[in-house]
């Protein structure tokens, strides 16, 4: 609630001072106060502005990103004559197109062996030393102290060995039970098992003998320790589970559907984008107010520059389709593309690698350093990280922007202030005016009543 500071000190003057002070206040600040509310209103537009447009250009980025790779392009599928004897783990983006015909002549094993039979697991036997090494590892010994060498025990310090070696008690019939010990899978992985007490050595509990697997792919003889191996198909893990008796055919083929839906999307994403842009530098009319970014001639450029990559040929063109009208992709009037799904399909039919070259020059992972052409997809990438970069348009525009903010905020700050000390100085001046008057008051009535008792008045006729 505002003070009326002349009725306070007593002064009456019979008029409202607060109300002509605050009223002669604010016809002083008006103008200023109209400036600063205007420009801090066009700042604000301006900031939401350019947020709109660096969103639109990271969602336009990412949209692009996708397909600037040579991998990226690696779009496959697989089909598999025998799943339950020889699966495989398919990564679609390194997978090559091709049919890859498999026969396993025989899996990986590992050395299995057992110890004697017993009847009670934890009874303790003979004081014992039991040495074991896998392959030509380091050889470890566990030792059983008198007291405990039960069968568990045996267990326990053969679990707690760093080889890479296990050991479980089974119970193969009712009251007999065996120790079984097991090593990893592969010929070079047998176990050389010394022990005196627990039978570990003898010969016939030896139930399993370790051994590599062979596979043959496309009459290429492979061995492997482990039933998955990697390498022989690219993109491709294969999981042996069986030995065959017929041919096994796995065929990796281009899947374009997924290509295509790839640059569906980038053309969404583009047009998406047009339409921000567009609202955004529109120049307004008598009835319509114009874009956030209307005056901003850098705004209109990224548009145009963006749009050229698209428009141009590749920088790293195919043989036959260099660049986006080549494929079925064409600009329309108002400035969105539009694609031409029979041209599109075709063109990834009969020209993969040309589009993938079109689009990613090739390469993967280029450095944002390296000077090199990019195709229309890395170009736009990297163009786009520039205008984002820290010293990069976007951010310098952010950073303009904020600081008129704050410019603004100062100059209000020193408006408020200037109209307080003017609001004070028109409170002093009109409290001294109105005791004048008082006093002037005071004096008029005095006079008057002083004139009406002089005895020549026509009062006292």
């Amino acid at each position: 609630m505002e003070t009326d500071y002349l009725q306070a000190l007593g002064a009456g003057g019979g008029f409202d001072t607060k109300q002509i002070v605050t009223a002669l206040v604010a016809a002083e600040k008006a103008g200023k106060q109209s400036s600063i509310d205007r420009r801090t209103a066009d700042v604000d537009t301006k900031l939401s502005g350019i947020g709109q447009l660096k969103s639109a250009l990271q969602t336009l980025q990412t949209s692009f990103a996708r397909v600037d790779d040579k991998a990226d392009f690696n779009f496959s599928s697989l089909t598999n004559s025998a799943p339950a004897m020889v699966s495989a783990n398919f990564d679609a983006t390194s997978a090559l197109p091709g049919t890859y015909t498999l026969t396993v002549s025989q899996l990986a094993k590992n050395d299995v062996i057992i110890s004697s039979e017993y009847s009670d697991i934890s009874s303790n036997q003979a004081t014992a030393s039991v040495t074991i090494q896998v392959g030509s590892g380091s050889v470890e010994t566990v030792t059983l102290a008198a007291g405990a060498t039960t069968l568990n025990d045996l267990v326990d310090g053969i679990n707690a060995l760093t080889a890479n070696v296990s050991a479980r008690i089974v119970e193969t019939s009712v009251g007999a039970f065996r120790v079984v010990v097991e090593g990893p899978q592969g010929t070079s992985n047998a176990l050389t098992i010394n022990d005196t007490v627990f039978g570990l050595v003898t010969p016939s509990n030896k139930i399993q003998t370790a051994q590599n697997a062979t596979v043959t792919v496309n009459g290429l003889l492979v061995s492997s320790a482990s039933n998955q191996i990697s390498g022989v198909v690219p993109g491709l893990k294969l999981n042996l589970m069986s030995e065959t008796t017929t041919d096994v055919v796995l065929s990796v083929s281009r899947d374009t559907s997924a290509a295509k839906a790839s640059i569906n999307d980038l053309v969404a994403s583009y047009n998406v984008f047009e339409g921000i842009i567009r609202g955004l530098t529109a120049s307004g009319t008598p009835t319509m107010e114009g874009g956030a970014l209307k005056s901003d001639a850098s705004v209109t450029a990224i548009r145009e520059k963006v749009r050229g990559f698209l428009t141009s040929d590749s920088s790293t063109p195919g043989a036959t389709k260099m660049g986006m009208s080549d494929i079925g992709v064409s600009l329309q009037r108002n400035g969105t593309f539009k694609v031409n799904d029979t041209a599109l399909s075709a063109a990834l039919t009969s020209d993969y690698t040309d589009i993938t070259k079109m689009f990613s020059a090739d390469t993967n992972n280029q450095s944002s350093y390296d000077g090199a052409s990019r195709g229309i997809a890395g170009d736009i990438v990297h163009q786009i990280t520039s205008y984002l970069a820290f010293d990069g348009l976007i951010k310098t525009r952010e950073g303009s922007y904020s600081n008129e903010t704050k410019y603004l905020s100062v100059e209000q700050s020193d408006l408020d202030k200037k109209m307080a000390a003017i609001q004070t100085r028109y409170t002093q001046q009109f409290s001294t005016m109105s005791r004048i008057m008082d006093e002037m008051k005071a004096t008029q009535d005095y006079l008057e009543s002083s004139l009406g008792n002089l005895p020549f008045t026509s009062k006292n006729d």
